[in-house]
């Protein structure tokens, strides 16, 4: 019996396999997938298809509870029953808590990259100690898109990657949190994992 042959792969045009998008879902910097992946995590012969940081919008969403706090205590601040001496205290908490908070969330955008190449799915994540979760694309199985009501309204949307276990282990899930374009982000992972579907499938029959 003659296995269906996978389509063949091709090589990413290095110019745009990175890239890091704006707050418009538009591309910030164009970078290539070798200049954001440390060469220590491409195994021999593979091939990186695409590198994305979050959106931009990462920042202000995951920090949203926090700008909602500082609206409300700077809210408080102008209320006429409110001394001075109160009204700079809840200021001043209201400019620090939101300033403090943006600036994580900035470190904890800047230390998001998400990898697909033609073996496994990559996310590395981390301010202080990284954390690297990678799997081969034949123990996907699904890549679900999702996206919450400010996500939906800024243009952006989470992937969840269901994983299979290892010889009997329980699998898990990871998240590509707050990417740009997700819906073409989500059909480029679906293609690369039937494609990777494919190749086993041929080198099995």
């Amino acid at each position: 019996m003659t296995a269906e042959m996978a389509p063949p792969e091709t090589t990413p045009d290095p110019h745009i396999a990175a890239q890091v998008e704006g707050p418009t879902g538009g591309a910030a910097i164009a970078l290539t997938v070798e200049q954001l992946v440390p060469a220590h995590l491409l195994d021999g012969g593979e091939i990186g298809l695409f590198a994305i940081k979050p959106s931009l919008w990462f920042i202000p969403l995951t920090s949203a509870r926090w700008i909602i706090l500082s609206i409300v205590l700077f809210a408080a601040a102008n209320i006429s029953w409110v001394t001075p001496h109160v009204a700079g205290y809840l200021r001043l908490m209201g400019c620090v808590g939101c300033a403090g908070r943006l600036f994580w969330a900035m470190l904890q955008w800047a230390s998001r990259l998400y990898v697909l190449t033609n073996r496994r799915v990559l996310r590395l994540r981390g301010v202080f100690n990284v954390e690297l979760f990678q799997c081969e694309l034949t123990r996907v199985q699904s890549v679900v898109l999702s996206a919450s009501l400010p996500e939906r309204i800024v243009g952006t949307g989470t992937i969840l990657i269901q994983t299979a276990g290892a010889l009997g282990s329980v699998g898990g899930t990871a998240a590509w949190r707050i990417v740009a374009r997700p819906l073409e982000v989500h059909q480029k992972l679906s293609d690369a994992i039937r494609r990777a579907g494919s190749r086993g499938s041929h080198e099995l029959s």
